[in-house]
């Protein structure tokens, strides 16, 4: 993508691998259904969410930040700021769940974020303000430390309903944990694990893909998946974008169809490329997924036994990213939801480099701000080449100008 601004001039920026699967990609959009606005359009995209009148499609899951602090410090994270604001009342949280009710519906998907949303003690509290809001998917996206060694905490989190954990998990070599993330942690994602096991709380495991560090490691992270299916349910694949802190060296980009070919060689084949569909819930270059079925010596991308057709038909446009073929594959009477299967998910972020204004108004899966506005992700985190965010944390208004 050849882009120009007064300010800083021209310059291009790698979007895809090859143009044959780029244009496969392009016809494989669905028709949006516009969501209920929030804002007005008066100073034009992106800096009137959320969500304008302009914006086209429902957001399918909302996230809400819990805490905009951690108990990492990630040479790699989107969401690093040098100013930290204190984090949200229990009544600020609770008039968020009621402005995704009210605008998105209670079929909503929720994801807890942060930050790190398991140093908060009354985590549980909030996910019980949730599931008393109406809404019955409640995930938690953790880096694992906590719930690794307070199976405890885990265990409220279950007794009040969450449903699921998205936990970061970047590859099975520790050199991995300590590139990406500063330390060695690899038996602390084991014991996490191990718990949501025990705990019977499914797990989405979550890879941020760095060019020179971990793309080797798609394969095994799609083995040590499916030799986890008791407990991991997905997997999804987040080519990293350079947003906050990026403090290792650049290593150039991966694309969403780079990551679907190295996944089409790290397995010899028995995925392809080809077996990775996008995603109808937003823009055909935002998402892609497959969902295999069997177990890890003999099993099959169900992508290869459905028709676009058919995959159009059976659509719903109320699942989130990673649920979709799961909830095609229930539709279709192959499983009450409970069969062994997994959702291989790549999901391919905007930063400044590669914003595309058309895609971002199609996003569905939005950050829902204090005062109950809700952000596109890729709007939301967008940081200047600098760091400086566009939305700040909180909802406070950025000043960055037309050129950044």
């Amino acid at each position: 993508m050849r882009r120009a601004c007064p300010q800083h001039g021209e310059f291009n920026v790698y979007l895809w691998p090859e143009v044959d699967s780029y244009q496969r990609f392009a016809t494989f959009g669905f028709p949006p259904i516009p969501p209920e606005p929030q804002t007005e359009s008066a100073n034009g995209c992106p800096r009137d969410c959320g969500l304008c009148p302009r914006h086209r499609r429902h957001t399918t899951l909302a996230e809400i930040e819990v805490t905009w602090h951690c108990n990492l410090d990630c040479p790699v994270c989107f969401m690093a700021s040098d100013r930290t604001p204190p984090d949200p009342t229990l009544k600020t949280i609770a008039g968020m769940f009621q402005a995704i009710r009210q605008f998105n519906g209670q079929n909503t998907s929720i994801q807890l974020t942060g930050g790190e949303p398991t140093i908060r003690a009354d985590l549980p509290e909030i996910v019980a303000q949730g599931r008393l809001a109406g809404f019955t998917a409640i995930e938690v996206n953790t880096n694992g430390l906590v719930i690794a060694h307070d199976r405890d905490y885990l265990q409220a989190l279950k007794d009040v309903g969450v449903t699921g954990v998205y936990l970061q998990f970047d590859g099975v070599t520790p050199e991995v944990t300590q590139m990406l993330r500063g330390a060695d942690l690899l038996s602390h994602k084991f014991r996490a694990i191990d718990n949501c096991r025990a705990e019977g709380v499914p797990v989405v495991l979550a890879a941020t893909i760095v060019k020179g560090i971990n793309e080797g490691q798609l394969g095994d992270l799609i083995t040590f998946a499916m030799n986890n299916q008791d407990v991991v349910c997905g997997l999804a694949l987040q080519p990293v974008f350079k947003s906050g802190r990026f403090n290792i060296r650049d290593r150039g980009r991966l694309s969403l169809g780079d990551v679907a070919n190295l996944v089409e060689q790290q397995t010899l084949g028995r995925i392809d490329a080809r077996d990775f569909w996008s995603l109808g819930c937003s823009h055909p270059f935002c998402s892609c997924a497959t969902y295999l079925l069997g177990d890890t010596n003999n099993y099959v991308p169900f992508t290869r036994y459905v028709g676009e057709n058919d995959y159009r038909k059976l659509f719903n446009d109320r699942s989130p990213q990673g649920s979709i073929f799961n909830d095609i594959l229930t539709k279709m009477g192959h499983t009450d939801g409970s069969a062994k299967g997994l959702s291989v998910l790549i999901m391919s972020y905007m930063d400044v480099w590669t914003m595309d204004l058309t895609r971002a108004r199609e996003c569905s899966m939005t950050v829902t701000t204090p005062d109950g506005r809700s952000v596109p992700f890729c709007i939301y985190h967008l940081s200047s080449a600098n760091g400086q965010r566009l939305y700040p944390f909180r909802h406070e208004r950025s000043s960055i100008n037309d050129g950044v």
